[in-house]
């Protein structure tokens, strides 16, 4: 099975009609007001992806009110949270429709004893200032260990582009791997050729 890509941080409509040809798993959109690349939930959800492609909203400590505004106007698939508390309490009822990513480090979800049932993990470096973007890598050693002990699928980030996605899926085996700033030509803006070559060496292997 190809791994799974998605390609996070777009922030216009133009740059997602354009990536939307070249077929990802999934495309993000930044909810988090303080990003650089955040963009409000009616705007994206003026923006249309052909079927088959899921559609993510990213959110820090989100609540139920939050998530239930931006996932009716920007119309997601999926809800990917940053820095979840514990207690985090959820209404799957409420949201029946919708998957739920966990987005944390690995040494996060090493140590973590959240009893919510998310549907995916992503493994992303860290940084106090940003959510996701952040061009680091995180640490493959660990993500390598908690893949093989991981009930749920786990997705890699951090600081993958086309030069080294191909050995990170090689090296730590993840069902899916998540790029941002590596197909970036500047900040908000993507690089479609950066994308095409992401997309390739993701499914070569």
């Amino acid at each position: 099975m190809p791994t799974f890509v998605k390609i996070c941080g777009i922030c216009s409509g133009h740059d997602l009609e354009q990536i939307s040809v070249l077929k990802p798993d999934a495309v993000g959109f930044i909810q988090w007001p303080e990003s650089k690349r955040y963009v409000p939930a009616e705007e994206v959800g003026q923006w249309e992806t052909p079927e088959g492609i899921k559609r993510v909203g990213v959110f820090v400590c989100p609540g139920e009110a939050e998530l239930a505004h931006a996932a009716q106007h920007g119309r997601f698939d999926v809800i990917q949270v940053h820095k979840v508390h514990d207690s985090w309490n959820f209404d799957r009822n409420f949201f029946q429709e919708l998957e739920v990513w966990r987005a944390t480090t690995p040494g996060e979800l090493y140590h973590s004893e959240s009893g919510f049932d998310f549907d995916r993990f992503l493994l992303d470096s860290y940084d106090e200032k940003s959510v996701g973007g952040t061009g680091k890598t995180c640490d493959w050693n660990m993500a390598k260990t908690l893949i093989r002990v991981t009930e749920k699928p786990i997705l890699l980030a951090g600081g993958l582009t086309s030069d080294n996605v191909a050995e990170a899926i090689t090296e730590v085996k993840p069902w899916g791997v998540d790029v941002s700033s590596g197909v970036e030509k500047e900040l908000r803006i993507k690089d479609m050729d950066k994308v095409k070559a992401f997309i390739a060496a993701a499914r070569s292997v």
